[in-house]
């Protein structure tokens, strides 16, 4: 005796919802301080935009913008809030890249760092670079007279250490 299955699919095309998923997945904040005219061109969002993208440097340094997590649902009512919100992204971005910068100006080809899972870095990214922080602990310790002290819940790794060294933090501020 042999059972079989039948499986019968009928397929359709949603027209609303692929316009809605298109919709949503090409919406862009542009913050620009660009005059309407520049450079002889007049600037709508349009060549704004299209000036932006040809920018594969910026693109690669903003990708954290096209990530759900950080502006999928963001609302905003005043231009002067997107305008603020816009500028708290660079300032976010421009301390990122100097942090990255710094660490990268201590790693060499020849000392390499040791990332997540073993890997040797010579050009670390910042996400790398915070991996290796991710289970840090800090603990928080109530003195007698009031204060708080802090302290690690466990000696920093030799890398958490020659980041930090490279960094020029004080050896006293994480021992």
């Amino acid at each position: 005796m042999e059972t079989l299955y039948l499986l019968r699919l009928d397929v359709e095309f949603h027209q609303q919802a692929w316009e809605q998923a298109r919709w949503k997945a090409s919406r862009f904040v542009l913050v620009t301080t660009v005059p309407k005219e520049w450079k002889g061109r007049t600037m709508d969002a349009r060549e704004i935009l299209k000036l932006y993208k040809g920018q594969i440097s910026v693109e690669m340094n903003f990708s954290f913008l096209k990530d759900p997590f950080f502006t999928d649902e963001i609302c905003v009512k005043k231009p002067e809030r997107v305008a603020v919100l816009g500028y708290l992204f660079l300032l976010a971005l421009a301390i990122y890249r100097v942090f990255q910068r710094r660490v990268r100006q201590f790693i060499t080809p020849e000392r390499p760092l040791k990332g997540a899972g073993g890997c040797k870095l010579t050009r670390p990214t910042g996400q790398a670079i915070f991996q290796l922080f991710e289970y840090v602990k800090v603990v928080l310790l109530k003195l007698p007279d009031g204060r708080i002290q802090r302290a690690l819940g466990k000696p920093l790794t030799y890398e958490q250490r020659r980041i930090l060294q490279g960094l020029g933090m004080d050896e006293s501020i994480y021992v």
